[in-house]
């Protein structure tokens, strides 16, 4: 099961819940199309291990909305409850979803997460990246007399412009997009991601601090692919 494409449909489905008018007024046909889509897909996802929920979510595709986009609040709701239960599954099974977390991001922020201190496991895995990414700038710049931090290090480091480290071929279009891009991501979640706790009108909830922790990982292992194509050796 892609317990990241049931989050993102539950996710879809309680924004509209969320929203007072959403028994008046009808949801959009792109949105009822991706909601469709996405049941689709976890439908087969679990066909084998949920057959029941299975058949149940692909039957609700075309029961939720009647007419233009009219909610069926039944239906509907049926659909959230299938979809947090299979959440509230892929929970107690362990450990599995950090079988797709970078190990460097698991080290640090999988026992704070599993013992429900979320903005620290948050905070961490961010702290690890920015960490990562100072003693790449002292390995290939040596001999600099200031080191760094934060978005300032990050912009230094995978700078569009003059890069230490680079994602791939800049020759391109699409090289010189892909290294921009993931320098402004990078230094993007220093400023906004780094020290949660910092916020106090900031709550993070376990949910929250998993999306943060996949994001993490998904930026750690760009960095692992960037020091391969570099080939910086960080040791």
């Amino acid at each position: 099961m892609d317990i990241n494409r049931v989050r993102t449909v539950y996710g879809w489905l309680i924004n509209i819940a969320n929203n007072p008018n959403c028994m008046t007024f009808p949801v959009a046909l792109p949105d009822i199309q991706s909601i469709k889509n996405g049941l689709i897909k976890i439908s087969h996802d679990i066909e084998k291990e949920s057959p029941y929920f299975s058949q149940e979510l692909f039957e609700m595709k075309d029961r939720m909305f009647v007419g233009y986009g009219t909610i069926n609040p039944v239906v509907f709701g049926q659909a959230i409850e299938i979809l947090k239960s299979l959440q509230q599954a892929d929970n107690t099974k362990g450990s599995g979803v950090w079988d797709l977390i970078h190990p460097k991001i698991a080290l640090v922020s999988q026992k704070l997460f599993e013992d429900g201190h979320y903005a620290n496991a948050a905070e961490d895995a961010f702290v690890e990246i920015n960490d990562r990414v100072k003693k790449l700038f002292m390995k290939v710049n040596p001999t600099a007399s200031k080191i760094p931090d934060g978005h300032t290090a990050m912009n230094m480091v995978f700078s569009d412009n003059a890069p230490l480290v680079e994602f791939c071929d800049r020759s391109t279009e699409t090289g010189s997009n892909i290294q921009k891009g993931y320098m402004q991501m990078l230094a993007g979640a220093m400023s906004a991601l780094r020290n949660p706790k910092a916020h106090a009108n900031i709550t993070i909830t376990k949910d929250d601090a998993m999306r943060r922790l996949m994001f993490a990982s998904m930026l750690m292992y760009k960095i692992d692919e960037a020091i391969d194509y570099s080939e910086i050796q960080e040791r």
